[in-house]
């Protein structure tokens, strides 16, 4: 290291180390995230983050899913519609929507590159677990249901049970669904947070939708 360097280095040490310092306090803060054990309060929080960034609400019944589905499917005009390669909603679509092709994620990226980024209309999956405080869905990626299935097609259809809502970030740590993901002994590559549709406003300060993933997000959520 050059003298000028070291000289540099050590007036910007000797700065730091005459700074005045805070005590320590081992006192916690005194802020909380937000909880609510009635499942009701914790359903229309979610509602309101979520329509507060722009995403789409459907409400339906435990018994129509399908129905649900379908129909925001054609009303949209939808023409192929990915699912993941497990999905027993994608055979649905396939007998009651003529005018949509429902396909599976079932190829590798580089098989799939063409259709999922420049053919694909819209991606559905099923949420297991969103976050009330933050109007959040939580989704681990994995073979089975791939990160670009979520992020790359221009609208994301995500199926939301109303029991699947904790309060906030620590409860989901604690919840089911943290434990099949498992967390606790080897833990997946992702976990995946979508609270609204992808926006930016890095240009001019104009906010502008999809620019870095799906520019509409459409939630069902089921009530049970």
């Amino acid at each position: 290291m050059k003298a000028q360097s070291q000289q540099a280095r050590a007036s910007i040490f000797a700065k730091l180390n005459a700074a005045p310092r805070a005590p320590k306090s081992n006192e916690l803060p005194a802020w909380q995230a937000w909880s609510s054990e009635n499942s009701q309060t914790r359903v229309e929080r979610l509602l309101g983050c979520m329509e507060a960034s722009h995403t789409e609400i459907i409400r339906t019944e435990k018994g129509s899913i399908e129905t649900a589905l379908t129909e925001c499917i054609q009303s949209n005009g939808f023409g192929k519609v990915l699912f993941s390669k497990n999905s027993p909603l994608k055979e649905a679509v396939a007998n009651q929507c003529p005018n949509a092709t429902a396909i599976k994620y079932d190829q590798t990226m580089e098989a799939l590159k063409t259709t999922l980024f420049q053919e694909v209309d819209a991606s559905v999956n099923v949420i297991k677990a969103a976050i009330a405080d933050t109007g959040t869905l939580a989704i681990v990626t994995g073979e089975d249901e791939p990160r670009a299935l979520s992020l790359v097609p221009p609208v994301h259809i995500a199926i939301l049970h109303e029991s699947d809502i904790v309060s906030n970030f620590s409860e989901l740590m604690a919840s089911t669904f943290w434990k099949e993901a498992g967390w606790e002994t080897q833990p997946p590559t992702n976990l995946v947070l979508v609270s609204g549709p992808s926006k930016t406003a890095d240009i001019q300060q104009t906010l502008a939708y999809g620019a870095h993933g799906p520019k509409r997000l459409i939630l069902i959520l089921v009530k049970e």
